[in-house]
């Protein structure tokens, strides 16, 4: 049987560490009674491992074998502090992703790694440049907590730099069309701090094609143009013979981005 402790743990905890569960059973981390309950707990089934030291909570109800573990819940607490959600993963986090994927992308110190669970994979990445914390994070509503992820506007940016982590760029401007409001002008103070002409020259032309949908002023524009590149570039992954220009931008994109498919009515 659960003590009172646990039971009210595990209920506002769906996902923890050990360190958490230390402190809550008033013990140190390194008390070899605090292995002992959590060994306990996982026999009882009343917990699952999710990797090395972190744990989720299983409901009464549920088999610990078959109950899947939030990805998001998990992934901020597989390194021990300075986890942030990031690149496509916050792009589906803000409710903007046009597809469903089983890795998450999170940022957080360390070396770049993959980690792999029972349940989902995590992919540590490396910030984007000028990416300076705590600007451009925010906390985001989840199930009942917050989970650090980048901000809208510094994931879009981030991700105008690496197409590759939201599977590419026709993936992503699939999921740019989900978008119905973003903080323009931080896009533009995120993108200089950025650096990446190319990135810029593309999030220009997108801004400009969306511009009535986006409410984007000229002097937003003025300064992206300003950062874009000065002769023509390739862009997000576009290759000799199968990008178009975006000719106000300076960048070639690829073809089917810049002369997007349309069914006839």
């Amino acid at each position: 049987m659960e003590s009172p402790v646990s039971a009210s743990f595990f209920n506002e905890h769906p996902v923890f560490d050990r360190d958490e569960y230390a402190v809550a059973a008033g013990r140190a981390a390194g008390d070899p009674a605090v292995s002992a309950m959590l060994a306990r707990h996982l026999r009882a089934g009343s917990i699952k491992r999710v990797t090395r030291g972190v744990f989720a909570s299983v409901p009464g109800h549920a088999d610990a074998a078959r109950w899947p573990v939030d990805p998001f819940l998990a992934a901020t607490r597989l390194r021990k502090r300075g986890c942030i959600v990031a690149y496509y993963s916050a792009l589906d986090l803000h409710g903007c992703a046009h597809s469903v994927t089983f890795g998450l992308q999170v940022i957080a110190p360390g070396r770049p790694e993959l980690v792999r669970t029972r349940d989902f994979f995590c992919r540590f990445a490396r910030p984007a440049p000028g990416f300076a914390p705590p600007d451009g994070v925010t906390s985001v509503p989840y199930m009942g907590v917050t989970v650090p992820a980048t901000t809208l506007a510094r994931t879009i940016v981030d991700l105008f730099h690496r197409p590759a982590l939201a599977c590419g760029p026709g993936e992503l401007f699939d999921s740019l069309d989900l978008v119905d409001h973003v903080d323009v002008p931080e896009l533009v103070r995120h993108m200089g701090a950025l650096g990446n002409a190319a990135a810029a020259g593309a999030l220009g032309f997108w801004l400009d094609r969306d511009r009535q949908r986006l409410e984007v002023r000229d002097t937003e524009l003025a300064r992206l143009r300003a950062l874009a590149p000065k002769r023509p570039r390739y862009a997000m992954g576009a290759r000799p013979g199968s990008g178009k220009l975006a000719r106000d931008w300076n960048v070639i994109l690829p073809r089917a981005i810049v002369e997007p498919y349309r069914e006839d009515p």
